[in-house]
């Protein structure tokens, strides 16, 4: 039989809750071409077959579940989806989100035009995903986009590429060596974009490739995803040499900076005590980095291509303790 136009990467961890509904936006698809859906198991104590059953014997794709537990992160995970994955088009997308209808369609065109491209993803409330798939589809995909090229939207030194949306070429992503996962958590979508740049290729938008994905709205999430963002950008800016060309200030000129702003909030009506939080949440983040990231010895190992020695080659069949639909 022949193999899948395009493969779907999922990386999941803890994602009983979510992957459902993931897996019934890609059993939508329209004018999809033949593509399979690797769950990649980042987390030994969930239950993703249970969690996928309702699409087991879907004829709309074909599901394969494979183990990564040796590490944990999405970094690694997407690796390892990378190694299992049998089409030579990849497609990558969160176990908490939600795809457009025509999203395996544009993604498949995109990587006819582009090595990479990374698509629009679209921040939604949680409510509608409580709602079921098609009130999620209602607030991003009515109607479903049709397909138009990538553009080149990124002519500055910061690329960006959105780890929950985005695909290419699977030789192109083995030549980078797929994700490091020093940075695992946060920032190593970006890290391949500033290392797809470096070895020439482009990372162009590509905006019918689109997505809906639930924003973290607690305040304890939004100051928690602002330290570890802003520290994750001044890492970037380390390894990749390009702290100079940054708007964000060194370390101690963002400290003084917040300091006068907090002082003159009283004076400030416009200005919350939650807007300081936020201002003190990326600048203790953009801090950290610095006195982490910059000093050689603290900094975590390099690690990129982490997880896609586990299965080296394509195969047509499929390695011990994976699951397949």
């Amino acid at each position: 039989m022949a193999g899948p136009s395009v493969s779907v990467i999922i990386p999941c961890f803890q994602a009983q809750s979510t992957i459902a509904l993931q897996l019934a936006s890609l059993s939508d698809q329209v004018d999809a071409p033949p593509f399979e859906v690797i769950l990649v198991d980042n987390d030994p104590a969930q239950r993703l077959d249970k969690a996928a059953a309702g699409v087991l014997h879907s004829n709309a794709f074909e599901l394969r579940i494979v183990p990564a537990h040796e590490h944990q992160g999405s970094s690694y995970a997407r690796n390892v989806g990378i190694s299992h994955a049998r089409a030579e088009s990849l497609q990558f997308c969160d176990a908490d989100a939600v795809v457009s209808r025509t999203w395996v369609r544009n993604g498949y065109l995109s990587s006819q035009h582009t090595e990479l491209w990374t698509g629009e993803s679209i921040l939604l409330a949680e409510a509608p995903f409580s709602d079921g798939l098609e009130a999620v589809r209602r607030e991003f995909d009515a109607p479903p986009p049709g397909w138009s090229a990538p553009a080149d939207k990124q002519p500055g030194p910061f690329p960006v590429l959105m780890g929950g949306n985005f695909g290419g070429a699977r030789s192109t992503l083995l030549e980078l060596r797929g994700f490091d996962q020093g940075f695992a958590h946060y920032g190593d979508d970006n890290d391949l974009a500033f290392r797809s740049r470096r070895a020439g290729h482009r990372v162009p938008v590509a905006e019918s490739v689109r997505i809906g994905y639930r924003g973290k709205w607690s305040a304890k999430q939004r100051l928690r995803r602002g330290f570890f963002d802003a520290r994750a950008r001044r890492r970037l800016l380390i390894v990749h040499d390009v702290s100079s060309q940054s708007p964000v200030p060194p370390w101690p000129i963002d400290i003084a900076r917040c300091l006068v702003a907090t002082a003159l909030m009283p004076f400030r009506r416009s200005v919350s005590p939650f807007d300081v939080a936020m201002r003190w949440s990326h600048v203790l983040g953009n801090s950290s980095g610095a006195l982490r990231f910059g000093w050689p010895r603290m900094a975590p190992a390099s690690t990129p291509g982490l997880g896609l020695a586990a299965h080296s080659a394509r195969h047509d069949d499929f390695s011990e303790g994976t699951t397949t639909a």
